[in-house]
């Protein structure tokens, strides 16, 4: 596969609890949300705009802890309350957005451990559709737009595997351009102007 030209048009990055913002959503709505959600639709509505396509949502742990409640809840009381299983589904910080924002666009939820910021990075880029809106959330987020045709920030994807110890930290880096290259086990992401 041949190097893949592309471009990122905004960004946000959320860095500590600080910079989450929901204020736009109701209450009762609010306090279903889940810290990793609340980072999700944060970083999400920070960037999104009428024109976006697609949206691609990673995330390495997704609602791990209500996971983990929902078992223990099974395990003393032998049953599940509904709404913690609705709540702990992967993809449900992209489904709620969609929904809260009342935009009929196609998502995609995805986890790869710890390559999960890299992974949901290449299928935003190798996506069919020109506009799509990726995050990553788990304990701090990122969200970019990326196009296929123009933009702020012009770079290219080759595939070329590498190691990459924090794919978060290096992502933003590469974002804010203290980086020119961000390495990932799926390939080499090189940030060739602005």
């Amino acid at each position: 596969m041949e190097k893949t030209t592309f471009y990122i048009n905004d960004f946000y990055y959320i860095k500590s609890g600080d910079e989450i913002d929901v204020s736009d959503i109701p209450p009762l709505l609010r306090r279903k949300l889940s810290p990793v959600d609340k980072v999700a639709i944060s970083a999400l509505n920070r960037i999104f705009s009428s024109d976006i396509e697609e949206i691609v949502f990673s995330s390495a742990y997704g609602e791990i802890t209500r996971l983990k409640s929902i078992i223990s809840q099974y395990q003393e009381f032998n049953e599940v309350s509904p709404a913690q299983f609705s709540g702990s589904v992967h993809n449900y910080a992209a489904g709620f957005f969609t929904l809260y924002k009342k935009i009929n666009i196609p998502y995609y939820a995805l986890a790869s451990g710890e390559n999960s910021v890299s992974a949901g990075l290449v299928k935003a880029v190798l996506a069919d559709k020109n506009n799509v809106l990726f995050c990553y959330a788990d304990g701090t987020g990122v969200s970019c737009i990326v196009n296929k045709t123009e933009g702020k920030i012009k770079c290219t994807f080759e595939p070329s595997p590498s190691d990459c110890p924090n794919e978060l930290e290096a992502f933003a880096g590469f974002l804010d351009g203290k980086s020119n290259f961000f390495k990932t086990k799926f390939g080499i992401f090189e940030r060739i102007g602005q």
